[in-house]
């Protein structure tokens, strides 16, 4: 009884492996026409020759064209010995030498090419169709990012390719080639013409810029000497954004070393140069280098943002100028006799201490000035950048106030 189970046992398990065993072959026997396929869209072959019928000893151009596939997965390798020619057999005929042409690239495709100067030598094939053998390119798949190979190597082959000796067309011919005898060479000669054509338009429209710069130059020489071009003074906010800058300047000295004789003879100049742009009269102004230091009581303003030149601008006004501009009936706006009040009462504090005796800096009251000043020259910069709403809220508050006065 134990030895009819075992024998039962035995056949079921051979018959379990049997069974997967043609399964798996059946598998492979389905994978590999597909892996065939896949290999033979991955590169594709062709080849011609400029002529259909040759004489004898009468040479011959053979070219072979291949495209092979280069992904970031794999790409197809084929060695490139095997096109070589002397690697060649391609008997009867003669190989007398190649041309290998710059490959062209058309992701995913690669195209090279191989032109083959050719011959037959021969009586006997006087008045024949001679093929030209069938040719095998053996090639294979690579890996593209470790380079190891992927499968075996395999093979394409390229039909043989009929040659008439001393005939217009071979009998094995089912119509008439194609022919254009163009290669890639050709594409190499032409675009060698069209950079050689490029290269020489630039340089002659390079000539051609530094002669139109040339006439442009002499030009506007003319026209400076005929009329000398008239030095514009700074406008009055470009003046005002220096004095700004140069409190801004001062501040930071002060913060560093504390005042001095020659910071407060700074503030001085500054409050002078403000006072005459809110009196309306005239800085005096000169253009200099860039280089170029100003004396005692003159303020260096940069002209413009790309100019090398730069404005000292200076200016003799006093408290008691202001004062009298204030008292002589001729009163400006409300927000301009505001900054001209702030600015003679820095004046007064600046003056005194530029021109004391003895005894130390007020440093409280210095400070307190220079608060007023700046105070006061951010306000006349916005009078000056806004020139119209500020003139006509002036005129509003005026009219306001003569009205509340006459009842």
């Amino acid at each position: 009884m134990s030895s009819r189970c075992c024998l039962g046992r035995r056949s079921v398990l051979l018959i379990v492996l049997v069974c997967g065993a043609s399964f798996w072959t059946r598998l492979d026997a389905q994978r590999a026409p597909a892996s065939a396929n896949v290999a033979a869209e991955s590169i594709k072959c062709w080849w011609k020759t400029d002529k259909d019928a040759v004489l004898i000893g009468e040479q011959f151009t053979l070219t072979l064209t291949c495209g092979v596939v280069e992904n970031s997965r794999t790409k197809v390798a084929a060695d490139a010995k095997q096109f070589e020619a002397t690697a060649l057999s391609l008997a009867p005929f003669e190989v007398l030498g190649g041309t290998a042409h710059e490959d062209i690239q058309d992701p995913p495709w690669r195209y090279f090419q191989r032109e083959y100067h050719m011959r037959l030598l021969g009586e006997t094939f006087f008045g024949q169709d001679v093929d030209i053998p069938a040719l095998k390119i053996a090639y294979g798949m690579r890996s593209a990012t470790t380079g190891e190979a992927e499968g075996r190597d395999q093979t394409i082959v390229l039909p043989a390719l009929p040659m008439r000796v001393q005939s217009l067309v071979s009998k094995s011919a089912k119509n008439i080639r194609d022919g254009s005898t163009e290669t890639f060479g050709d594409i190499e000669t032409r675009l060698s013409q069209a950079r050689s054509t490029l290269t020489a338009a630039g340089v002659f429209f390079a000539f051609a810029v530094v002669l139109l710069g040339l006439s442009a130059r002499k030009v506007v020489g003319r026209y400076r000497e005929r009329a000398p071009a008239k030095k514009r003074p700074l406008p009055a906010h470009a003046v005002l954004r220096g004095c700004l800058q140069g409190v801004g300047l001062l501040k930071s000295d002060v913060a560093r070393e504390g005042w001095t004789e020659e910071m407060v003879g700074r503030a001085l100049t500054l409050f002078r140069i403000a006072g005459a742009v809110a009196l309306g009269r005239r800085v005096a102004q000169t253009v200099v280098d860039r280089d170029v230091d100003g004396r005692t009581g003159q303020l260096k303003v940069r002209k413009g943002r790309l100019s090398r030149k730069r404005t000292l601008v200076s200016a003799p006004t006093t408290a008691d100028a202001i004062a009298r501009q204030l008292a002589n009936g001729a009163a400006p706006g409300p927000r301009t006799r505001m900054a001209l009040d702030e600015i003679r009462e820095s004046l007064i504090v600046f003056n005194a201490a530029h021109y004391r005796r003895n005894g130390q800096l007020d440093v409280t009251a210095l400070d307190a000035a220079l608060d007023h000043g700046e105070t006061a020259l951010r306000r006349m910069r916005f009078s000056t950048r806004w020139p119209w709403p500020i003139r006509t809220a002036d005129a509003l508050v005026k009219s306001v106030g003569r009205r509340g006065a006459d009842v």
